[in-house]
């Protein structure tokens, strides 16, 4: 056995072989694509299921499934009728069935024990893979089991395949994606997540990101930025003002992309004049360079330290990897680091979209009166408006940023599970045409 913290191996078995196959070469596929496809009498579902595989000695028991660590996926424990019907999607499949198995060392074994601590890993890296290697999750049927026969060497063992033809043939009709071979990228990227999932130091990163955004939130408020420093609420009001009236007023979207240079010159501001936020702001920072430092790791390349006490931590902490992997081409950090500004800017931008309705601007064209009652009495409704809002806005402050302090202190899924979120909203919102506004 290696002694690599992680073994990753992913495979694939297609539906038939070339033509210039031998007969013993057939014979061979023959009997693996009935071990896959669940058809054979000896298949993988009997053998990810085996009792004995799993805890020691036994026969397959299907009633101990939904007791023990049975068959699951990202979603949790699979019941009885959803392996029913993914067994009839697999015999029915025209494609590629690709199965492997996830492998961790002594010392990590205890990280993949439960059922419920294999599902959490599921969860936080199938999704990205899948993505990587230019799948469509969504038409994925995923089955895992976790093996204990092995207790120094606890692994999972996992097999996958499309639930239906989604790819036009040349013939028009629907087919099975027919390249069964997987990217070195998308296994390198997986190999990564892996290593983070199971580091000790996951945490760290959340944490101050959620201690970073609280603080940037109190620096934003309302008040002060309205009433204190008044660069900061001249650039605020001119932002509101410039914005447009329609489209996604969001950080990430496309009808922001002419305004994140003021956005960020905000955020930065925010930061420079408030103390607790600035701190907040380089912890983060720390912790995401320790992130990428660990990446590197896992990615088997020399580690750069700041200082000899930090090389001495971090190489008292830190698994021993062997992999060859290029580590510009794994963007996990680069991701977090995109998303925390996103929530950067959106605090920003919230507090601008709240006062730009009540901002009463002269229309252009028209000549007013030097004492233009009407005029006067919109601008003084227009102050009282806006502060109204900012007030609703710093009251919706306080929750917010408890929940935001609370929901981000997990893992490395939570993170990811947002940004899928938000590329699927983004990718809604093209096919749509439609913008909110």
């Amino acid at each position: 056995m290696s002694n690599q913290p992680i073994i990753f191996d992913v495979q694939y078995t297609p539906y038939r072989l070339k033509k210039n196959a031998t007969e013993k070469e057939r014979a061979a596929h023959a009997e693996a694509r009935a071990f896959y496809d669940m058809t054979g009498t000896k298949n993988v579902y009997r053998y990810i299921t085996t009792e004995g595989k799993r805890a020691g000695k036994g026969a397959n028991a299907l009633d101990y499934l939904q007791k023990n660590t049975g068959v699951f996926n990202g979603s949790g424990m699979l019941s009885e009728e959803e392996v029913k019907k993914m067994r009839e999607r697999v015999q029915e499949n025209k494609g590629n069935i690709w199965h492997g198995f996830i492998s961790l060392s002594e010392a990590d074994s205890p990280k993949i024990d439960t059922t419920e601590k294999c599902i959490a890993l599921v969860k936080n890296t199938f999704n990205s893979f899948f993505k990587d290697a230019k799948f469509n999750p969504d038409n994925i049927d995923l089955m895992c089991a976790l093996h204990l026969d092995r207790p120094h060497h606890l692994h999972i063992h996992f097999v996958f395949w499309e639930k239906a033809p989604r790819y036009r043939g040349k013939d028009g009709t629907l087919q099975y994606r027919s390249k069964g071979r997987i990217d070195k990228g998308a296994i390198d990227g997986m190999f990564v997540r892996l290593g983070l999932f199971i580091s000790e130091r996951k945490d760290r990163l959340y944490k101050g990101r959620a201690e970073a955004i609280k603080e940037l939130r109190a620096a934003a408020n309302a008040g002060r930025a309205m009433t204190g420093d008044e660069e900061v609420k001249r650039e605020i009001i001119a932002l509101a003002k410039s914005l447009p009236k329609t489209g996604r007023l969001a950080y990430a979207s496309k009808d922001m992309e002419p305004y994140r240079d003021r956005v960020d010159k905000i955020v930065k501001m925010l930061l420079d004049g408030n103390y607790k936020a600035r701190r907040a702001d380089r912890r983060f920072y720390e912790a995401l360079e320790e992130r990428r430092r660990e990446i590197a790791n896992i990615c088997g390349q020399p580690l750069a330290f700041p200082n000899k006490n930090a090389a001495m931590e971090g190489r008292e902490t830190l698994s021993k990897y062997h992999n060859k992997i290029d580590a510009g081409s794994i963007k996990i950090a680069d991701e977090i680091e995109a998303d925390y500004k996103r929530r950067q800017g959106n605090l920003v931008l919230n507090l601008a979209r709240y006062i730009k309705p009540e901002i009463y601007e002269r229309k252009e064209g028209r000549k007013y009166k030097a004492n233009d009652s009407y005029m006067k009495r919109r601008l003084t409704i227009s102050r009282r408006k806006v502060g109204a809002a900012l007030d609703q806005f710093l009251r919706s402050f306080g929750a917010e940023s408890e929940n935001l302090g609370r929901g981000f202190r997990n893992r490395l899924r939570e993170i990811e599970e947002e940004l899928e979120k938000e590329r699927k909203k983004e990718k809604q919102k093209q096919k749509e045409g439609e913008y909110k506004d």
